[in-house]
């Protein structure tokens, strides 16, 4: 297998010093050239591995330490480098303190100290990569070894993390996701705020029981609670600002009310979203048809591609008989017409409230959901769905 090159991304509109990067460096690492802030971020958010960014001081659009800033935020792994003809102490202090700048290089440099500069940088590169590895690695370990130490007190919060895991890891394939680190921490870590909040509260939510409005906003914050406890550790910034907004709908809807909606909500924070709401519509044998039919219910909270593509990815090792005959559902993605495979029983005191080989109609799931309201009917309910869905069957009621 071919080893992947270096790659240096150049913002500078000469087009001498453009062309002198291509004949230096072209030969052993990609070189992209590019006149203006703009379009060099854009090509760095498809690049986010880029080795070493260089940028003109006077660059064209926000300017060349406004840029580098913005590149350490996409490519943190780069190292930052300013080329200008300014001589002042005061370009300086802005490459290095604004811009946070690995190396100053005056213009015109000399080929010889160019390459020894573009070595250098080379070199600062690998080993943050090397560090950075080294701390992942380290923190993945430590965090596991919390969310073993959590889950034996918690274990209903924290009995997610395997499964999810696996969906998460699945999905990145599917999305060609190079780096999946934050991920899996934000997954193992999802449920840090749960583990904070009322077991009352939890109970009823994972049972499909109505909250009230004061304990629907105490399940909404739960990711706020994570932030506040992650914030501080280092490398898990990110990873704490998607916790924080995975309980984000698509839409604009949930927590919190004046975040971001659609694609500017983070890509990683989406699949938070749909993977925990799935989890919770779905039975302990995994996800089912009748699980995806409840997300679906409200598919504006969620990114329609990624629901698309999880339907896809994670219905591939459900047997047949799962997708189209039998299901598991919870009440609320039962359809007129399923037939119950099992008695319908009482939650707690396991009292029959519909006898199996009965035919759903609108009215009977309604009297199950009040039922349910009152005192708690158990879930999931296996149901005989055929593959054409069936006409409602007429009511008598």
């Amino acid at each position: 297998m071919e080893k992947t090159r270096d790659l240096i991304v150049v913002a500078d509109p000469d087009p001498n010093v453009q062309s002198g990067f291509q004949k230096l460096f072209g030969g052993q690492m990609e070189v992209a050239c590019f006149s203006d802030s703009d379009s060099a971020l854009i090509f760095l958010k498809q690049q986010p591995s880029a080795a070493i960014v260089c940028s003109c001081f006077n660059l064209p659009g926000r300017g060349g330490s406004a840029f580098l800033r913005a590149s350490e935020i996409i490519a943190p792994m780069a190292a930052r480098v300013m080329l200008t003809r300014e001589r002042s102490a005061e370009a300086v202090k802005q490459a290095l303190n604004e811009g946070h700048a690995f190396m100053f290089l005056d213009k015109p440099s000399q080929p010889a100290d160019l390459v020894a500069a573009m070595e250098t940088a080379l070199a600062h590169h690998r080993q943050l990569f090397k560090d950075r590895a080294l701390l992942e690695r380290t923190l993945a370990g430590s965090v596991k070894l919390l969310i073993d130490m959590m889950a034996l007190f918690h274990p209903e919060a924290f009995r997610r993390t395997g499964v999810v895991r696996k969906q998460a890891l699945k999905l990145a394939k599917a999305l060609g996701m190079k780096k999946t680190w934050e991920l899996e921490m934000a997954v193992m870590l999802s449920p840090l705020g749960e583990a904070l909040l009322p077991k009352q509260v939890l109970a009823r939510y994972r049972a499909a029981r109505s909250l009230t409005e004061q304990e629907r906003d105490v399940l909404d914050k739960s990711p706020a609670q994570t932030q506040e406890l992650l914030k501080n550790i280092p490398q898990l910034e990110r990873v704490s600002d998607y916790l924080y907004l995975s309980a984000r709908g698509y839409d604009g809807s949930g927590f919190p009310k004046d975040g971001p909606t659609g694609s500017d909500i983070p890509q990683i924070s989406r699949i938070l979203k749909l993977l925990t709401d799935l989890w919770y519509a779905s039975p302990e044998a995994g996800p089912d048809a009748a699980a995806f039919e409840a997300v679906t219910i409200n598919r504006r909270k969620y990114d329609p591609k990624l629901l698309e593509l999880a339907k896809n990815v994670l219905m591939d090792d459900v047997p047949e008989e799962r997708k189209k005959h039998v299901a598991e559902c919870h009440i609320r993605s039962l359809r007129p017409g399923d037939i119950l495979v099992d008695d319908a029983l009482t939650e707690s005191s396991h009292e029959l409230v519909l006898s199996r080989g009965h035919t759903l109609t609108p009215t009977t799931i309604r009297r199950l959901e009040h039922f349910h309201q009152t005192t708690g009917v158990r879930q999931p309910i296996r149901v005989e769905r055929h593959e054409v869905v069936q006409k409602a069957v007429p009511d008598p009621a």
